[in-house]
């Protein structure tokens, strides 16, 4: 029973390290080889002790978001649970069925396969993607703008097989198998670190300025402080930039106006803010808001449309970014289309829809917000391009690139970390943009309600950054790019590769199979 114990807990511990300490995933490439031993083992519910090890892992890594709300303390380890249990118990049945290679085959696809799903549906939460795992140390997964994070997850789970083969072999001389799993983690380090030390940014100077206000969402955001009060503290801050400044950015949900789209251009709020940018001629305004639409009657509504009885209108609610330049009437929009499961987006209504009691509101607004299906920029006076991704759209690596595909030759994160407190939860979020940088070889300024605000540059590396519990303006220069790396011109290709993969491999074992039968029918 200790042994037990001690396999699935040490696993546990392996998958956490990453994101419990800054220095990188290392301990991925062993983390699955406890529960391996422990298969070997082959204990009575043997479910039971990969579900406790990925539990413990779960919730060590993840707990800051029950802070925002109880539900997620349960529906997200719960979530996370199915997406990581149920390959590994299917590869586990398999591994003790089929032949060893196609064992091993599947335990690597059908993993990439089931967090491409966590990524790539409504209830999403990839927070703990294995290739993820490097999002501190940049500079030795430079080859991500080739593969993308999944590259990542990959490069883990074929060392996890290796490593496993040394511990089975290690009373054979084992020198063969040592030396294969030596170099596949170490010549992709070896080359990313070339890449990191030879990588150059053209020089193409965008200057930038991120108003860091720190207000705090539970106590000043809706109550302590006026919307005129917020905008006033985040204006005062922001007249701090430099006059030839080419964009300012404030928040996710900065402001509140009621920003209704139908009229957008003759809003109050919106004068406002445009006189503001006299000031600044070569600059535009990058605004995290909350904005709505309103649907003339009769017209056709969707999925998220609210009706409000009272007043007998049906609207569409927007986490939006909306850019604003001076002298121009046009406002340029922006609505998030990844939306936080819970908070933004109720999913799979037709199946969920009794528990739609259990909505959290941040924000200000509860119930599923609208979602824009393309990627759409930001252009400054200059002509300069920016694609922003507002909060958790910086979570997602492929569809951070469609920006780019676009054209956003620069990158920019407007967010609200603050929900979830002085936690692990916004450190993550920070470095995770890092990577985004890396796949795509754009430089990133970072713009938080409070903690991190902050520039990377195109090969992750932190430039300067502004940390929890200020209340600041924060200024510098990024360089812009046209170059696609491939990862921004294939997507999550290593996805399609494991899905082939995956698919021959289970066509093989039924081929296997009948063979294997027929020939126990001849004899």
């Amino acid at each position: 029973m200790i042994k037990k114990i001690g396999l699935s807990l040490l696993s546990a511990v392996l998958l956490a390290l990453p994101w419990w300490w800054s220095w990188g995933g290392w301990s991925l490439f062993v983390a699955f080889v406890p529960l391996f031993v422990l298969g070997d083992m082959r204990p009575r519910g043997y479910w039971a002790w990969v579900a406790a090890a990925f539990t413990v892992w779960n919730v060590g890594t993840t707990w800051w978001v029950g802070i925002a709300t109880p539900v997620a303390t349960f529906g997200i380890p719960a979530g996370s649970l199915f997406f990581t249990l149920l390959p590994f118990m299917i590869f586990h049945w398999f591994r003790t069925r089929a032949p060893e290679p196609i064992g091993w085959a599947l335990f690597v696809t059908l993993w990439i396969a089931f967090e491409a799903l966590f990524m790539n549906n409504e209830i999403s939460f990839p927070w703990l993607t294995l290739g993820y795992g490097f999002a501190e140390t940049p500079q030795v997964v430079q080859w991500y703008e080739l593969t993308g994070s999944f590259g990542g997850s990959l490069w883990v789970l074929v060392g996890n097989v290796l490593f496993y083969q040394l511990w089975r072999r290690r009373r054979e001389r084992p020198w063969r198998t040592a030396t294969v799993a030596g170099l596949w983690v170490l010549v992709p380090v070896a080359a990313s670190l070339v890449r990191y030390a030879t990588y150059e940014e053209a020089e193409r100077p965008v200057q930038v300025a991120v108003v860091q206000p720190n207000i705090d969402p539970y106590n000043e955001k809706f109550g302590g402080l006026t919307t005129t009060q917020q905008r006033d503290l985040i204006l005062d801050l922001a007249t701090g930039a430099p006059r030839e400044v080419a964009f300012i950015l404030t928040p996710e949900t900065a402001f509140d106006g009621d920003f209704w789209l139908n009229d957008l251009q003759r809003n109050p709020e919106i004068d406002t803010l445009r006189r503001f940018m006299g000031r600044f001629p070569r600059a535009t305004l990058v605004a995290g808001a909350t904005t709505l639409l309103r649907y003339d009657e009769g017209a056709p509504l969707r999925r998220w449309t609210r009706t409000d009885p009272l007043w007998g209108i049906s609207y569409d609610v927007y986490n939006s970014a909306l850019g604003i330049t001076a002298g121009e009437t046009g406002v340029q929009v922006y609505h998030k289309s990844k939306l936080v499961v819970g908070a933004e987006l109720f999913p799979y209504p037709k199946v969920f829809g009794a528990l739609k009691f259990l909505d959290i509101d941040l924000g200000g607004v509860s119930g599923s917000l609208g979602m824009q299906d393309r990627r759409s920029l930001f252009v400054n006076p200059q002509g300069t391009r920016a694609g922003v991704a507002i909060c958790y759209e910086s979570v997602y690596g492929e569809h951070f690139t469609e920006y780019v595909r676009r054209g956003a030759q620069v990158m920019f994160v407007i967010t609200n970390d603050g929900w979830w407190g002085d936690t692990p939860g916004y450190r993550h979020h920070f470095s995770f943009a890092r990577l985004r940088a890396v796949e795509t070889r754009r430089a990133i300024a970072r713009c938080a309600n409070t903690g991190i605000s902050g520039f990377i540059d195109q090969r992750g590396n932190v430039i300067d950054s502004a940390g929890w519990d200020l209340r600041t303006l924060l200024t510098g220069t990024i360089n812009a790019s046209d170059t696609l790396t491939p990862y921004v011109r294939s997507g999550d290709y290593i996805v399609r590769l494991s899905l082939l993969v995956l698919g021959l491999s289970l066509l093989y074992y039924i081929a296997w199979r009948f063979r294997k039968r027929s020939l126990l029918l001849d004899d």
